[in-house]
């Protein structure tokens, strides 16, 4: 019987390691170089062809915001429709909020000395 034991341990141990030694470093070199530089000309010439499309594209139309005034009456518009939203809006979300958690009562806390909690925990943990 141990014999027979032995004799399995060794058939595995040789097995793993041949599964290892596979192929060697040179091999495995030129496979990395001829998958990466595959993978870099193709990346590169469509991301390449995708900036040539998009710039044939936009070529020749006019910028949104052409000149300093458009830009500052942008800005100003903005931040003031931010600041109306952040005042008043806010203001009347909060006191909606807290009015209608004024009567709700608080969700009470589990025992957690108690065994039949623990156990439970425990159950909804393991699932």
């Amino acid at each position: 019987m141990s014999k027979l034991l032995v004799a399995l341990i060794a058939a595995s141990f040789a097995t793993v390691a041949g599964a290892q030694a596979g192929a060697t470093a040179k091999e495995k070199q030129s496979t990395v170089q001829s998958v990466t530089k595959a993978q870099s000309d193709t990346s590169s010439a469509q991301s390449e062809a995708a900036a040539v499309a998009k710039a044939k594209a936009e070529k020749g139309t006019p910028k949104e915001l052409q000149g300093k005034a458009a830009k500052q009456k942008a800005v100003a518009s903005t931040t003031q429709a931010a600041a109306q939203a952040d005042t008043a809006q806010g203001e009347a979300a909060a006191v909606a909020k807290a009015k209608s958690e004024k009567g709700t009562p608080k969700v009470a806390k589990p025992n957690l000395k108690d065994p039949a909690v623990q156990k439970a925990m425990e159950k909804a943990s393991t699932q």
